[in-house]
């Protein structure tokens, strides 16, 4: 078990950028078989989902139930993201259907359909958003309960808890802005947080309408079919940007955990470090 030491918090010059704070990476970082490390224990999902929604890729990763590798993910986050993706590109075809097909239905289920397609993207996203970040999370040496039920504005931005009977003013803590922070993308990342945070107002949006939806319009099956369109057009745009950062992130660790895990591996034993502030290996 490793050491539960005090995490750093680490400051910007902007003051309105929430704080940072270092992590290193857990042994749960890497899936390991009879005590060797074989492979990060997390596939890049949000790459795999943004070049399959520029039309760049296909969705490569199945859950593993369905799949005929012998890498089982122990990273809980990685199969349920693996099947959100999975349900949100078939949500996003139906969209791209409804959308662009000319055969003449009812107006009112047209829009019932309209209503159910737009909520079903955003809180899909929201999910998925949340997914991906956490099975980052989940490689680190965060505790899981800073994360584990948190919603996605909670990860882009929080109250410290550390300073809660401070004097002076909280300041904020961004968990995906950490991830971010330590391979020097925290300042993209945080120019664009008002980008992101559209995602979770949608999100509260429709939560909040609850029996009322998002509000019942009649107008033709054109008009709503053009409404629809814009829509999911600005939604996409919002999601592919918060993909963005995301994957950019998932191919770093890639990168920085593959050579740790092949040194382990070739000494057949994990490394424990004596330090949580050690974040040159897995802790």
């Amino acid at each position: 078990m490793e050491e539960k030491n005090e995490t750093t918090h680490i400051p910007h010059d902007n003051k309105n950028i929430a704080y940072h704070m270092e992590w290193g990476f857990r042994q749960e970082a890497a899936v390991w078989k009879e005590n060797i490390p074989i492979v990060p224990n997390f596939y890049p999902l949000a790459t795999d989902l943004v070049n399959w929604m520029l039309r760049q890729g296909d969705l490569m990763f199945l859950p593993s139930i369905n799949n005929k590798s012998t890498i089982k993910y122990t990273n809980p986050y990685t199969n349920d993201g693996a099947i959100l993706s999975i349900i949100f590109a078939r949500i996003i075809n139906d969209s791209a259907n409804f959308v662009h097909n000319n055969v003449d239905i009812d107006p009112v289920q047209a829009e019932i359909k309209h209503i159910r397609l737009y909520t079903e993207q955003v809180l899909y996203i929201a999910r998925l958003c949340e997914a991906f970040i956490k099975q980052l999370l989940f490689c680190t040496t965060f505790s899981e309960g800073d994360y584990r039920g948190s919603a996605l504005g909670s990860l882009l931005s929080k109250n410290c808890n550390g300073c809660f009977s401070s004097k002076e003013k909280r300041h904020k803590i961004s968990l995906l802005g950490s991830l971010a922070h330590r391979y020097d993308l925290c300042n993209l990342y945080e120019d664009c947080l008002n980008e992101h945070m559209k995602i979770v107002n949608r999100r509260r949006d429709v939560e909040a309408a609850h029996s009322g939806v998002i509000g019942f319009k009649d107008h033709t099956v054109l008009a709503i079919r053009e409404q629809f369109g814009k829509e999911i057009s600005d939604i996409g745009d919002n999601f592919v940007h918060m993909l963005g950062h995301i994957s950019d992130i998932e191919i770093r660790m890639l990168r920085e955990l593959r050579p740790l895990i092949e040194v382990e591996a070739q000494k057949a034993s994990p490394v424990i470090s004596n330090s949580r502030k050690d974040t040159t290996g897995m802790v």
